[in-house]
């Protein structure tokens, strides 16, 4: 899974033209496996079904809804970050514009099946 996140503007307003060094964006990406995560943390997997949970995904045939509450801080807060590859690269969406500080976390977390 990866986020991509925008620079913020004086008017708080996102602006992926400007960013400091030069950078349009930053990206995180989180990896997960079924069945081989490096670690598998009671409390962390908790923390992962809830986000994924909070996603509303029980019928992939469904249109695109607005859910309440997306719980990615609580995520993000468990992820790791001080174990992670570091490049210059690109968005991944055409035109794959290019200076996006990507941030790729070495830890393989645990999700379960049924959130495929």
């Amino acid at each position: 899974m990866h986020t991509v996140h925008l620079p913020v503007n004086v008017n708080g307003e996102t602006d992926s033209t400007k960013g400091e060094n030069g950078f349009i964006a930053s990206a995180v990406g989180l990896m997960f496996s079924v069945s081989n995560p490096t670690r598998r943390v009671a409390s962390e997997v908790k923390i992962i079904n809830a986000f994924f949970d909070s996603l509303e995904w029980d019928d992939a045939t469904a249109e695109p809804k607005l859910v309440d509450e997306v719980t990615y801080g609580d995520l993000m807060n468990m992820a790791d970050t001080n174990n992670r590859w570091t490049y210059k690269g690109s968005v991944t969406t055409p035109p794959c514009a290019q200076n996006v500080y990507w941030n790729v976390l070495r830890t393989v977390y645990p999700i379960r099946s049924t959130d495929l």
